[in-house]
């Protein structure tokens, strides 16, 4: 699989999706309807949580006459939420926070059709993406991701995650398979709990996304051995990514990004997306983003089906080896 295409692709389709003013005025006084309940299919305080609540709250400052409400719809790797929005009214009422692991890889490993993944959802926006990063406590005696994984080799080692058949799970598969480390998967019901285990010493590692861990990093509480994707994240720009440690098999990135029930008329979402491309020119809001965890994007819906797509792919030839942690 060649991920560095796969990873080049979507960074080439983000770069042309800024959306004109004319779109954002659209808006301000066009399709948004009075009430806009965003569904995010994580627990409260959570990092995506965090960036639901941040673009609403932005949203809220932008497009008057629409108020913007954030409910949270936690369990089943984000089954339980995709399932409400999908049955809900068409016209951008409801939208989904929907993630490359909850979106894709979720119901990928669910045997869902990839079809099925595509047409069930219409396209908003693709707000962010962020890289997943294997991280220890700054105690352990683990001080480069050569030395953990040496250890990994002798031993078992455990590394907890944000749930069984997240993308970060994904993630530790692949770091095993393509290193001959020994990694106990250890999964949790948010990457808050996994992160306490860490530091309580009940696990040895944590493979959690930037979002979760900048904080910690900045606290000088944990040491981050490795980043995905194939190039720096902002978030950690001294930290060198897997495949710049000739871990190549980890050379793509999660996203999050906005969907609506299939059908919703395209002004609706792009209206969305309009909200989301002007969150990311004030330069305060885009710093606090990367100071949370986050590469901040706000595509065109077109870019985020696109990425979708793309993932899909990926995900599709990674499962076709049938790692059997997975459920695959």
């Amino acid at each position: 699989m060649n991920r560095r295409l796969f990873n080049s692709g979507l960074l080439g389709l983000l770069a042309g999706s800024t959306l004109t003013r004319t779109r954002l005025a659209m808006a301000q006084s066009g399709p948004l309807p009075a009430l806009i309940t965003l569904v995010v299919p994580f627990a409260p305080g959570g990092g995506a949580d965090q960036l639901a609540r941040e673009f609403a709250h932005f949203a809220q400052s932008r497009a008057p006459g629409t108020t913007f409400v954030v409910e949270n719809k936690p369990g089943a790797n984000g089954a339980i939420a995709a399932r409400h929005v999908a049955r809900q009214k068409a016209d951008g009422s409801t939208l989904l926070l929907g993630t490359s692991s909850t979106h894709v890889l979720g119901p990928l490993i669910a045997k869902a059709a990839p079809d099925q993944i595509i047409k069930e959802f219409s396209p908003a926006t693709l707000l962010a993406t962020t890289a997943n990063a294997l991280a220890v406590a700054s105690t352990s005696r683990w001080k480069t991701l050569d030395d953990f994984l040496n250890d990994a080799r002798q031993q078992t080692l455990t590394y907890g995650t944000f749930g069984t058949g997240s993308s970060a799970h994904l993630y530790g598969v692949l770091l095993a398979q393509s290193t001959g480390a020994k990694l106990s998967h250890v999964p949790y019901k948010g990457s808050g709990q996994a992160v306490t285990d860490l530091m309580g010493d009940h696990i040895n590692a944590v493979f959690l996304t930037s979002s979760a861990l900048e904080g910690l990093v900045r606290e000088g509480k944990i040491r981050v051995l490795g980043v995905t994707g194939n190039a720096r994240t902002h978030v950690f720009p001294d930290i060198k990514t897997f495949e710049e440690q000739q871990v190549k098999q980890l050379a793509f990135s999660g996203w999050f990004g906005l969907f609506s029930p299939a059908g919703t008329p395209t002004p609706v979402c792009e209206a969305v997306a309009a909200l989301a491309a002007d969150l990311g020119k004030d330069s305060v809001v885009r710093q606090r983003m990367v100071g949370q965890g986050y590469d901040w994007v706000g595509s065109t819906p077109q870019a985020l089906q696109d990425a979708l797509r793309s993932t899909i792919a990926v995900y599709q030839k990674v499962l076709a080896t049938k790692p059997a942690d997975l459920g695959a």
